[in-house]
């Protein structure tokens, strides 16, 4: 994979977020960026171009970016598209994974925000060329999507800290996986934002959204080193993040816990 040069598309109708996300992107040359203001132009660009990754956002006039997301999919489903939004509402969330977006970042977003879901999609495009799977097949699970937090669970421990962990139900449904991903210690996760990933051996992906917004005080290494440990003991050794709640109340209120 050393060789493969992983093409980014980003657009977005203001000009500074195109030459910020370009400064903070073009020191890695294992990627290859161009950019557009507008998403009409883009999708002239996707046949010449042939991006493995389009970051583009939500409300871009002309076409916006649900549209957008729709017009891609439909001319290349391998297309990784993240969504970019300064509206970063659960709703928002929901409607863009159930059309295939594989994340999406609100603004303002730091530096490193950025640098981990490209880097995430990355190895998903790293992955695809390696097996030679053409496409993460995403539509045969975006369909269970219907809610946040339906697959995880949730507790609280002695030191106040929630545990955050995925539904053994799930996971049975994914078959064998080959990777997750999860935050870093310290991260910043709202309700209603990817906390776990699920990348399965033939490639398709699985998104879950976490319940409550907080600060990562804990992540388990031991599911990252190895995720078999969630799929035998989701409910005990399984468990996947600790997290300092920031707005408990109103997130289990919005669950419909409180």
């Amino acid at each position: 994979m050393e060789n493969l040069k992983v093409k980014i598309l980003v657009i977005d109708d203001e000009q500074i977020v195109l030459d910020s996300i370009k400064r903070i992107l073009k020191n890695d040359e294992t990627y290859e960026i161009e950019t557009t203001l507008s998403s009409v132009e883009a999708l002239k660009i996707i046949p010449f171009f042939n991006p493995n990754i389009i970051l583009t956002d939500l409300m871009i006039p002309e076409i916006d970016g649900l549209e957008l997301l729709k017009k891609v999919k439909e001319i290349d489903d391998k297309i990784i598209v993240i969504m970019i939004t300064g509206y970063a509402t659960i709703n928002t969330a929901l409607q863009a994974m159930q059309f295939g977006a594989f994340d999406y970042i609100a603004k303002p977003f730091t530096r490193e925000e950025l640098r981990k879901v490209i880097e995430r999609a990355a190895s998903l495009v790293y992955s695809q060329v390696k097996s030679g799977i053409k496409s993460p097949l995403q539509k045969e699970i975006i369909g269970n999507i219907r809610g946040i937090g339906q697959y995880s669970w949730l507790m609280m421990n002695d030191e106040g800290l929630v545990v955050l962990g995925v539904e053994r139900a799930l996971l049975y449904s994914i078959g064998k996986i080959q990777t997750v991903y999860l935050p870093s210690v310290g991260d910043e996760i709202r309700q209603g934002s990817v906390y776990f990933q699920i990348f399965s051996s033939d490639l398709r992906t699985q998104s879950i959204f976490s319940p409550l917004s907080g600060t990562v005080m804990e992540v388990n290494e031991n599911v990252l080193k190895n995720p078999e440990i969630a799929v035998r003991d989701p409910y005990g050794e399984g468990w996947l993040v600790k997290i300092k709640p920031s707005n408990f109340e109103e997130d289990m209120k919005t669950l419909g816990l409180l």
